[in-house]
């Protein structure tokens, strides 16, 4: 399959709307400060337009930082970072941005959205951009307690 009919396929499915199938689970992701929630859609009646919603979270980062990712055959066609640690240097476009963006097929360039939302909101805000629906809620991820170290002012050193 060439570059442009590939481009053309995930156009297409971008356009459909796509159903999903099962809630998500939160579950530990391969770092444990992170969770990971994965659902499949797919555009009803078709067997050539499968996807999964990958959605991440950091469970103690401060402010929160969440990942959506629609992947279509093993690719990110639609994505959101909220709060990412790092910039993200555009290929095509000049210059970088450094909070939370959009990023769409094919370019994948980001396109800052400087909002300040909940889970909520991001989720509502992806799978309406997605053309997802959902017959079900999906839960906000769990968060976590960041360890610190246990001080004893009696003896003057810190103790674990």
């Amino acid at each position: 399959m060439s570059v442009q009919e590939f481009n053309a396929l995930v156009a297409q499915f971008l356009a459909a709307e796509k159903t999903a199938h099962v809630r998500p689970r939160w579950q530990t992701a391969r770092h444990r400060d992170y969770a990971e929630a994965k659902m499949l859609v797919s555009v009803p009646r078709s067997r050539l337009f499968l996807g999964m919603v990958v959605l991440t979270a950091h469970r103690v980062r401060l402010p929160p930082k969440y990942g959506f990712s629609l992947l279509f055959r093993g690719h990110r066609v639609l994505g959101l970072d909220v709060n990412p640690g790092r910039t993200h240097k555009n290929l095509l476009t000049p210059g970088s941005v450094a909070g939370s963006h959009w990023q769409h097929w094919p370019t994948m360039d980001a396109e800052l959205d400087d909002r300040d939302q909940n889970f909520a909101a991001w989720l509502r805000d992806f799978l309406r951009a997605g053309n997802i629906v959902t017959t079900f809620g999906v839960l906000s991820p769990p968060r976590g307690v960041q360890l610190g170290l246990v001080f004893d002012g009696n003896k003057g050193n810190n103790r674990r």
